[in-house]
């Protein structure tokens, strides 16, 4: 099966003319990043773009000007806290090639803008036998820590192409050393604990 590429052109998300919209809440978050010196005056083009999917991705969830400098921290940061057994789920050794595989892709990416990530997504992790809602699962655990939030055609130009791979990277180093791929045997309350389980590709006619 022949894995998706990017479709669009590295470039658009590092320069060129903001898009207009964004209104009260992106000046506000344009104001309050610059006293937090995390924003020059003026601020770039590529600044005011980041800004404007910023606002698409958290609009009012984002509060006050504290809050949403919180969620600006960290989606700055390098590195995410996955939660203890969240961690497990993803230890299983064809997620970490699909996750392998999402860098790639991500690599490839002339820009994060406006991949068609709902097609991409599923098509790479039906390589490796994850099915698309495991696929989506793992990938923004992996990158956020969270099970859910913004679409994550938001999130990846929102992280950009290196906090993407160091995020990916940091999860599969994570995984691949200490106790390897040995998943724990029960979780909370005993009960049998389960990674993401792959499915075997089904059989075609010869």
């Amino acid at each position: 099966m022949s894995r998706p590429s990017p479709r669009s052109r590295r470039g658009a998300e590092d320069a060129g003319e903001p898009h207009s919209g964004g209104g009260d809440a992106a000046a506000a978050l344009i104001v309050a990043m610059q006293r937090a010196g995390l924003l020059e005056m003026p601020p770039p083009p590529a600044a005011l773009r980041w800004v404007e999917t910023f606002i698409e991705a958290y609009g009012a969830a984002a509060g006050s000007s504290a809050e949403a400098l919180a969620l600006v921290a960290a989606l700055r940061a390098e590195a995410v806290v996955v939660p203890a057994l969240e961690l497990e789920r993803l230890r299983n050794r064809q997620v970490v090639f699909f996750l392998d595989a999402v860098g790639q892709y991500v690599d490839a990416a002339p820009e994060l803008r406006g991949l068609p990530l709902d097609h991409d997504l599923p098509a790479i992790g039906a390589e490796f036998g994850i099915v698309p809602a495991d696929a989506f699962a793992a990938v923004r655990m992996a990158l956020t820590g969270k099970a859910a939030g913004p679409p994550l055609a938001l999130i990846f130009p929102l992280l950009g192409h290196d906090r993407i791979l160091i995020r990916i990277g940091a999860i599969s180093s994570h995984l691949l050393h200490g106790r390897g791929l040995e998943p724990i045997a029960f979780g909370p309350g005993g009960v049998p604990f389960k990674t993401i389980q792959p499915e075997r590709p089904a059989a075609t006619d010869s």
